[in-house]
C-alpha cells in the first residue's frame, strides 16, 4: 500500500468519509500531486475509477506512468487541461482540488459546477485543500450554496493545512467574517492541533489587520463579543 506524506493522508482521509456518504463513485483529483492521491484511493476502494488532470504534461505523465506501474491503468485516465475542462461530472464524483491558490480553486470550481443542476450537484462532495484566500474559498462555497461537512486541520513539516470537505445544501449559511476567516467547524473544536492552528491565525491576523480594514473589523468583533 501506498504510504502518503501527512497532507494528503488528511485529503485521503476526507475522501474516505466522503465516499461512505456517497456510495461507489470516482474521484476526480485535479493537480494530482504525481497520482499519489488516486493510486491510493483505488488500493484502498475509495474511488472505482479515477481521472487525474494536471495543466502541464510533466506530471501528468508522472501520474500515468505510477497508476500503470501499480496495474490501475484500466481503472484511471489522466488529462492534461486546465482544472476540470473537458470532464464531465457525474453522480457520485469527489472532486479533490488541493495544493494550490484559493483563487485558482474558485476559478476551477466556478467553471466546473457551470449548468450543473442541483440534484447533480446534490451527489458530489469536494475535498479542497487551499494554500491560501481561504476566507474567499468559504465565502464562495457558501454563497454557492455549499455546506461545511468538515475542516480538518494536520501539520506537515511544521505547516498548517486546513481541508475542507464539502456537500451542495441548497441554501447559504450567511458565515460571519470570523467564520470565513478561521472556519466554522474549526470554530467548534477542541483538540490540540486545531487549538494550536486558531492560536496561529490569531497572530498572523494581527499582523496583517495594519493593511486590512476587513480584519480588523472581524478582530475587533471577537473583542466586542468578550
Amino acid at each position: 500500500m501506498t504510504d502518503l506524506p501527512v497532507r494528503l493522508d488528511t485529503i485521503f482521509a476526507e475522501v474516505k468519509k466522503a465516499r461512505q456518504a456517497l456510495g461507489p463513485g470516482r474521484v476526480l483529483d485535479v493537480g494530482s500531486d504525481h497520482g499519489l492521491l488516486s493510486l491510493k484511493c483505488l488500493e484502498e476502494d475509495a474511488a472505482s475509477y479515477v481521472i487525474c488532470t494536471d495543466i502541464n504534461p510533466d506530471p501528468a505523465s508522472k501520474s500515468r506512468l505510477l497508476l500503470k506501474q501499480n496495474g490501475f491503468s484500466d481503472r484511471s485516465e489522466v488529462i492534461v487541461t486546465d482544472g476540470l475542462n473537458g470532464v464531465k461530472i457525474l453522480p457520485g464524483d469527489i472532486i479533490v482540488i488541493a495544493g494550490m491558490g484559493g483563487l485558482n480553486i474558485i476559478d476551477i470550481l466556478t467553471r466546473a459546477l457551470d449548468g450543473l443542476d442541483d440534484n447533480l450537484k446534490s451527489n458530489i462532495s469536494l475535498i479542497l485543500q487551499p494554500q491560501k484566500s481561504m476566507h474567499l474559498v468559504r465565502n464562495y462555497l457558501d454563497k454557492n450554496s455549499f455546506g461545511f461537512e468538515d475542516e480538518t486541520v494536520c501539520k506537515d513539516r511544521d505547516i498548517f493545512y486546513n481541508v475542507l470537505r464539502m456537500r451542495y445544501k441548497g441554501r447559504s449559511e450567511g458565515l460571519s467574517l470570523r467564520q470565513l476567516y478561521y472556519g466554522p467547524v474549526n470554530l467548534t473544536r477542541t483538540d490540540s492541533l486545531t487549538l494550536e492552528y486558531i492560536k496561529h491565525l490569531d497572530d498572523v491576523f494581527r499582523i496583517r489587520s495594519r493593511g486590512s480594514e476587513e480584519i480588523r473589523q472581524m478582530l475587533q468583533g471577537d473583542q466586542d463579543a468578550d
